[in-house]
């Protein structure tokens, strides 16, 4: 239910982009019911292949549209070199999925630790942005995004069978 409504209040930012206290209002709520969703899966026993996807699905339309809603906010420090990153970035994203739906037959998601660490750091990014206005930032975050990216398309490419929940391309 928690990933259901951070796929609807992703799309709803879009919207109330205009509207700072409502798109600040449902930003902390996506991101808190992102770090609540694992939480209460996890204690209650509740961890499903389904929650797990819809999860992913859910990060993904979110990390979408935060690309949008980075080149209104900031066009001046989004710069022309960030848009090859990305590109490379999505490209990468695209090339696993693509990949994952042929070898496995559906689309793979890997929650590794790099892609943890890598949306929490995009996530405050919008935050980081206001008050440091520096460039550097979206740079390291863009370069742990690719880093991610490739080790998830690497742990793909190296293992047989999909675990979900696979930490890093190192371990088991």
């Amino acid at each position: 239910m928690l990933s259901v409504f951070r796929i609807i209040s992703s799309v709803l930012l879009i919207i109330l982009i205009k509207h700072t206290l409502l798109f600040i209002f449902f930003y902390f709520l996506i991101g808190l019911s992102d770090i609540l969703d694992g939480i209460i899966a996890r204690k209650f026993k509740l961890e499903s292949n389904l929650g797990a996807k819809l999860d992913s699905y859910a990060d993904l339309l979110f990390y979408s549209i935060l690309v949008f809603v980075f080149y209104k906010l900031f066009p001046a420090i989004i710069s022309d070199n960030f848009k090859f990153v990305l590109l490379g970035i999505v490209f990468i994203r695209i090339a696993n999925l693509i990949y994952t739906k042929i070898k496995y037959r559906k689309f793979v998601f890997v929650h590794t630790i790099s892609n943890k660490i890598s949306g929490f750091i995009i996530y405050f990014l919008p935050i980081i942005i206001i008050y440091t206005k520096n460039s550097m930032t979206v740079w390291i975050s863009l370069l742990l995004a690719l880093f991610a990216a490739l080790e998830e398309l690497l742990i793909n490419l190296r293992y047989s069978e999909v675990n979900l929940n696979r930490k890093s391309l190192f371990s088991k």
